[in-house]
């Protein structure tokens, strides 16, 4: 069971005891009770609504790499704690999915002709991600760099 759902079914245990303690508590205890399982309601799903809405909101970082390697070793692995359940490499794109929907993208940006931009020996990628995958990305690039 996801903690998601452990919460959710922790919630209604205590929604129904609430109700019941109306049964077997004086009437100010079960009162008191019934406030605090609202606001425990409410502020769950005001936590539920924000999480959807801004921590999983699309973004974008540009990066330069030295090598394709830290595609695989960085952003698949993020990626892959996101839950994808597919990888599809394109042309100068590689695309992740979390089943059929899209959930981010690697773009490798190009020169005049169609060639990965290389400059000073590095390639220039955009990563298109949720907002904390790429927090992720970005701590685990300077973890990287502050060990060279």
């Amino acid at each position: 069971m996801n903690s998601g759902k452990l919460i959710l079914f922790l919630i209604v245990c205590f929604t129904v005891f609430t109700f019941l303690s109306f049964s077997f508590l004086e009437k100010k205890y079960s009162i008191s009770l019934l406030i605090v399982d609202l606001s425990v309601i409410i502020f769950a799903f005001l936590v539920w609504i924000n999480d959807k809405h801004y921590h999983e909101q699309m973004s974008e970082r540009i990066f330069s790499i030295s090598d394709k390697k830290f595609i695989t070793d960085v952003i698949v692995r993020q990626m892959n704690m996101h839950g994808i359940t597919e990888v599809v490499e394109k042309d100068n794109k590689i695309e992740f999915f979390k089943g059929k929907e899209k959930a981010g993208e690697v773009r490798f940006r190009t020169d005049s002709n169609g060639n990965p931009l290389i400059i000073d020996g590095k390639y220039v990628i955009e990563v298109k991600a949720p907002e904390y995958i790429l927090h992720n990305i970005d701590h685990e690039t300077w973890s990287i760099l502050s060990q060279k």
